[in-house]
């Protein structure tokens, strides 16, 4: 019990890791803030159970080389797993390599397997032996208590995210059908350019239909893509993120005047 404790501590600690790696890097890419979990919390997952499948199959092997090399290959696969698991689930692709060189299915590259090779060297060698002795100087009923707290917690969240995605294309297809309608309303009353116009402000306003949490989504994952309505899709993420840019616009300029 101790044991199962102290590995969920550590998988919960690499999945807060990932999140800061994933979210600097997609924030700084597009030069505003991006929640890039998955979940609403501050962790992604997925990192958190790679660095426990590198560190329990791997931890033993102390050539960087040979580390390396085979951390590259374990963790590839396990993105390519959750790649393809999540699709069937939610029918959809949440990230896509196929522009890069050297991937797979476009779910794993090249580039990606030598960042993870590399992060794996130093989990194994540098970062988790302070994480152990971290870990060792916290009194067993505190880790107990980290645990409960944080395990509910994850949870609550994996359920709440798993209920509003598992909706999310049912809403899609719901705005699809609105737009749909008033596609031939007023075919015959506006000329194409305003037809046009008309259904851009139409889609920014069904964009509201979506829950907070789907609209983070969309945001935070901007390579997704649905098997069914993916244009839509494309089109309800260029109205939210017009609408945040006027909102940062509007807030720059009341900033300024102050």
């Amino acid at each position: 019990m101790n044991l199962a404790v102290t590995y969920f501590l550590w998988f919960i600690s690499y999945s807060i890791l990932g999140w800061f790696y994933e979210t600097i890097l997609c924030s700084v890419m597009q030069r505003k803030f991006i929640n890039r979990g998955f979940l609403n919390g501050p962790y992604c997952p997925i990192y958190g159970s790679g660095a426990l499948l590198v560190i329990t199959l791997l931890g033993r092997i102390t050539n960087p080389l040979i580390l390396f090399l085979v951390s590259a290959v374990v963790t590839c696969a396990l993105e390519y797993l959750t790649s393809y698991v999540m699709e069937k689930l939610f029918h959809a692709r949440w990230w896509d390599y196929s522009n890069r060189p050297l991937n797979i299915n476009g779910r794993v590259c090249l580039l990606g397997a030598i960042v993870f090779g590399a992060f794996s060297v130093l989990l194994v060698l540098l970062v988790h032996p302070a994480v152990c002795k971290l870990t060792d100087k916290i009194p067993l009923i505190i880790r107990y208590i980290m645990a409960v707290v944080l395990c509910l917690a994850l949870l609550f969240d994996c359920i709440s995210t798993v209920l509003a995605l598992s909706n999310f294309q049912k809403k899609i297809e719901y705005i699809a059908s609105l737009l749909e309608e008033k596609r031939h309303s007023t075919a015959e009353k506006l000329r194409s350019s305003a037809i046009h116009n008309a259904l851009q402000r139409r889609k920014s306003s069904l964009a509201d239909l979506l829950s907070c949490q789907q609209k983070r989504i969309i945001l935070a994952f901007p390579k997704l893509k649905l098997h069914r309505y993916n244009d839509l899709l494309i089109e309800l993420r260029e109205a939210l993120e017009k609408r945040h840019k006027a909102q940062d616009d509007q807030k720059s300029k009341k900033d300024n005047g102050r």
